[in-house]
């Protein structure tokens, strides 16, 4: 009887104690790059976004803690690296495969060119490039993605490229006429928008990649729950579709970048 009832208690211990462990908060440590209205720091000094706050609001339904660092291209990289952070936010491409697990969450998001020029005269093919001049933000990945051999036809000549540190820095470019060919995202129109010189360019996307959490495969327990709080938000109905949180719950949310010309 005296064991019996060691057994039993033993045995509601470890049930409970399970149970403790996944009500727990956990912390996920995230770094991502500043791509306003999608993913910035917010006028607050918060981390925010249309991405942004779907993230957040995810990992509040999964009980977890995520800590998100807005930083340059290169740091981003080099954090995930140097295992400072479980993951980032980024879009779907190979390179992280070897070291990361993708979210089932993912939203849309497309990038090419901007141009003064009209639809049919901005390139559609990596060749067409050839002979002209190019904007691109220093430490992006998707104008390679379009233009594999990018750098070998910079170094011989055959592509001029214009590098910019910073997406301001290259909407500047391309509205003070730097070059004709601004690779970007869709969301780079927020710059221009604040620019005022939105009504200028057309866009037309060439790589089209969806934007996931990359989490680290050794922290795939935080990723099981950033996954089971996508399940809740899809349940609740929370998500548009593009996957973006809906316009009510957005509108409570979100708060906009702050924007400094220079």
């Amino acid at each position: 009887m005296k064991y019996a009832a060691l057994l039993l208690f033993s045995t509601v211990f470890i049930v409970f104690s399970t149970l403790a462990a996944a009500d727990e908060t956990k912390t996920l440590k995230l770094a991502t790059l500043s791509f306003p209205p999608l993913l910035h720091t917010s006028q607050t000094g918060q981390f925010s976004g249309t991405m942004g706050e779907t993230i957040k609001f995810m990992c509040r339904k999964a009980n977890l803690k995520c800590v998100v660092d807005i930083l340059p291209f290169k740091r981003v990289y080099q954090k995930l690296e140097n295992n400072e952070i479980d993951g980032l936010i980024t879009i779907n491409i190979p390179q992280f495969q070897d070291c990361c697990i993708a979210s089932r969450w993912a939203a849309p998001w497309a990038a090419g060119f901007f141009s003064p020029d009209r639809l049919d005269e901005i390139p559609q093919t990596p060749d067409d490039v050839l002979g002209k001049s190019i904007i691109i933000v220093n430490g992006m990945k998707s104008p390679y993605v379009f233009i594999p051999n990018l750098k070998n036809w910079e170094k011989e000549g055959k592509v001029k490229v214009f590098r910019a540190s910073s997406i301001l820095e290259a909407t500047k470019m391309l509205s003070n006429d730097r070059a004709k060919l601004l690779w970007g995202s869709e969301d780079f129109n927020w710059y221009f928008e604040k620019l005022g010189t939105k009504d200028r360019w057309n866009f037309i996307p060439l790589v089209v990649r969806p934007v996931v959490v990359w989490v680290k495969k050794e922290k795939r327990d935080l990723l099981d729950r950033l996954n089971a709080g996508y399940e809740i938000l899809q349940k609740e109905k929370h998500l548009n579709s593009h996957n973006i949180l809906n316009h009510e719950l957005m509108e409570q949310l979100y708060v906009d970048a702050p924007f400094e010309y220079e």
